[in-house]
């Protein structure tokens, strides 16, 4: 899925969307990769999950593929981030 991720990344623009904070993407295996879209409150997250569904739809039928999206919340204790 090289190719998707190229493509992902080159016509997602993540500044359309209000309170996103961060994209983090994870190459799992050839054929699988991971996205997760992080937004500073359930408000923004709702406004937006159906332009990112848009999104996805298309990059399925461009790639024959399959994407699914769940939605959850950072669990505070456990959110860790390295200082660099």
């Amino acid at each position: 899925m090289h190719v998707g991720h190229q493509y992902v990344a080159s016509n997602f623009d993540p500044s359309i969307f209000r309170g996103l904070v961060a994209v983090d993407a994870y190459h799992i295996s050839p054929d699988k990769g991971l996205g997760i879209f992080t937004f500073d409150n359930q408000v923004n997250l709702e406004k937006h999950i159906i332009v990112l569904k848009e999104f996805f739809k298309d990059y399925e039928d461009r790639f024959s593929c399959k994407t699914s999206i769940e939605t959850g919340i950072v669990n505070g204790e456990l959110d860790y981030k390295a200082n660099k």
